[in-house]
């Protein structure tokens, strides 16, 4: 049986599997039958996410969308053909693959037919509640049932690991998207504020209270219970899982995008009750839609993934980048989908975040800048392919394998004598039960994110919670809540009195623009690195650059190093503290430092 655990070497976590270190590299793909499991395998990939689910109801409970074809509870008798021969394919062609099974523990129908009070209403029918104490009973039998067959079967030994997913899009999300709000759910935050807050008999809220943007104590204590029951829901699962497989695998988990959803009911913001459980070694979330993922800007963290590694936890970033070979999933399975939905433009003729770069020159620029952000943050990367044959061109493939040298080269190396980020970002959980319901004033820490992007100046990205641990590291602070939590009014208050610099959007100033960003860094003491407008990533060893234009780039380094290109031309090795290069519009180049 294969043990993995999470190792950190140089400050740097990493999977240990069976006492050898792997950069978390992966590949998956929602259909396999239109995957590119031979392209990876050929090209030196051995980590590989197969997903497995328990229904064929949607994942997406607004669209209808499921790419199961089969759900293993949906028969008479569990059906695991489809998974196995999955699996089976995999390791036939590459023996010494790792598989990390990706479960989505969403009950299936006859459990929602039977169970109508503990589900919720969505616009594709009922769903289970992530608070229902039934769901978290029967979900755990099932998932029992699936790792079970998966620890008896043949391929056993090449299992390294788990993936544990859920609520609308397997993204932890409540299926309703609004707090799983039933009247079974009231009852339990009645007990919840007994509970925790000693308030006996306490006001019930209804949705139009939330609609109509009010705000007072009892929405949010609901958006607090809400966000607790979809984090308290993964720990439990992660726990049963956990504690099934002996502790001798790691779990992870979707979870925890306070820096760019702001919806205060998905259930997103609970991050702060699980970070520290022993249960969870790695949090998964895409890297950024900002801007309809357009070329140009930073595609930065949903997720504080510096706070992760303070927690000793590893962030494990789903890389779902279009690419010229994007094509809609209703041309990867015709006549399964409905044309409504994930068109590749919208109604005005818009490209959308699903329409991938028109040349492959674009599509390796943009490969090219998932990986450089997050081999330079210490994230692992799983290449979602989600329709199949997005990356199926010797050209990116060769990318791609010279990508996983660079990240295991990265293994040993020491990132102390290197330049790191001078400022942090803090996104505030607790903060967002602080502003109406669907607010404009919720995207502030994702506007922030986004105009940082371009400022030139590398940042950090931590929860407010871990403030104290992590502020002496920086020279300058960013506050992105507008009306902060206790924590994020503490934090403010004590670089006031401590003379930190820092600033922080407001109620009445909500965002920066980059400029704005830039000047005031720069008047702080901060070190720029680019003061064009393009995005700037540092750390770990490593400096990148993706540009806004065409024309000639300066990169300012604080002090000499020995730099020496290893993604992209045009630059010879040497030892400087200035690195000028003429680029093409949206080029993407990484350096090493040494």
């Amino acid at each position: 049986m294969i043990r993995s655990h999470i190792e950190f070497r140089n400050k740097k976590p990493f999977i240990n599997i069976n006492g050898e270190l792997h950069y978390p590299l992966a590949y998956t793909t929602y259909f396999d039958e239109c995957g590119e499991y031979s392209d990876f395998i050929s090209h030196g990939y051995r980590m590989f996410f197969v997903n497995v689910s328990f229904t064929t109801l949607p994942i997406n409970n607004v669209t209808g969308f499921s790419p199961f074809e089969t759900g293993v509870f949906e028969k008479e008798t569990p059906y695991y053909d489809e998974f196995d021969g999955i699996v089976r394919n995999i390791l036939s062609e590459c023996p010494d693959a790792f598989i990390f099974p990706r479960i989505n523990i969403a009950m299936p129908r006859k459990w929602i037919e039977e169970n109508a009070a503990e589900c919720v209403e969505t616009p594709t029918g009922k769903r289970e509640s992530l608070g229902s104490e039934k769901f978290l009973h029967d979900g755990t039998e099932l998932l029992k049932a699936i790792v079970s067959h998966i620890r008896n079967s043949d391929y056993s030994e090449r299992i390294a690991g788990y993936q544990i997913c859920g609520g609308t899009t397997q993204e932890w999300m409540h299926h309703d998207l609004f707090g799983s709000f039933s009247e079974k759910g009231l009852r339990k935050f009645s007990s919840w504020m007994k509970n925790n807050y000693g308030i006996e008999n306490a006001e019930i809220p209804s949705k139009e209270i939330f609609t109509k943007g009010f705000v007072n104590n009892t929405t949010k204590k609901y958006i607090e219970f809400s966000n607790e029951t979809a984090a308290s829901a993964i720990n439990h699962f992660a726990k049963e899982l956990k504690e099934y497989i002996n502790n001798e695998q790691v779990v992870g988990a979707f979870y925890g995008y306070s820096a760019f959803v702001g919806n205060s009911l998905y259930g997103l913001h609970g991050l702060r009750f699980i970070i520290d459980s022993p249960y969870i070694d790695f949090y998964s979330s895409p890297c950024g839609y900002d801007n309809v993922r357009q070329l140009g800007v930073n595609w930065g963290d949903m997720i504080p993934v510096d706070s992760l590694k303070e927690h000793g936890k590893f962030a494990f970033i789903e890389c779902d980048i279009r690419t010229y070979l994007t094509r809609r999933m209703q041309d990867s399975r015709p006549g399964r989908y409905s044309y409504e939905f994930y068109g590749l433009t919208d109604n005005n003729g818009n490209k959308t975040v699903w329409c991938g770069p028109a040349t492959e020159d674009l599509s390796i620029s943009a490969i090219r800048k998932a990986f450089a952000h997050q081999l330079i943050k210490t994230s692992g990367i799983w290449w979602f392919d989600m329709w199949g044959g997005w990356y199926h061109s010797d050209r990116i493939m060769d990318e791609i394998s010279r990508m996983k040298e660079i990240a295991y080269s990265s293994i040993n190396k020491c990132n102390e004598d290197f330049p790191a980020a001078e400022v942090v970002v803090f996104a505030d959980e607790k903060a967002y039960g602080n502003i109406p319901y669907s607010n404009p004033l919720d995207r502030t820490v994702s506007d922030v994110r986004v105009a940082m992007g371009n400022t030139g100046i590398p940042f950090d990205l931590c929860m407010i919670e871990d403030f104290s641990k992590v502020i002496s590291n920086y020279k300058f602070a960013v506050f992105t809540a507008p009306v902060p939590s206790d924590d994020g009014i503490n934090a403010l208050e004590y670089c006031k009195e401590n003379k930190i610099p820092y600033t922080s959007v407001t109620e009445e100033k909500t965002t920066f623009s980059t400029d704005e960003l830039r000047d005031i860094l720069i008047s702080a003491g901060v070190h720029c690195y680019n003061n064009q407008g393009n995005v700037i990533y540092c750390g770990n060893g490593y400096i990148g650059i993706h540009t806004i234009d065409d024309g000639a780039v300066k990169i300012d380094l604080p002090e000499k190093y020995n730099v020496r290109q290893i993604l992209g031309s045009g630059f010879s090795e040497c030892e400087t503290d200035s690195i000028s290069l003429d680029m093409k519009k949206y080029d993407t180049v990484l350096f090493e430092l040494t």
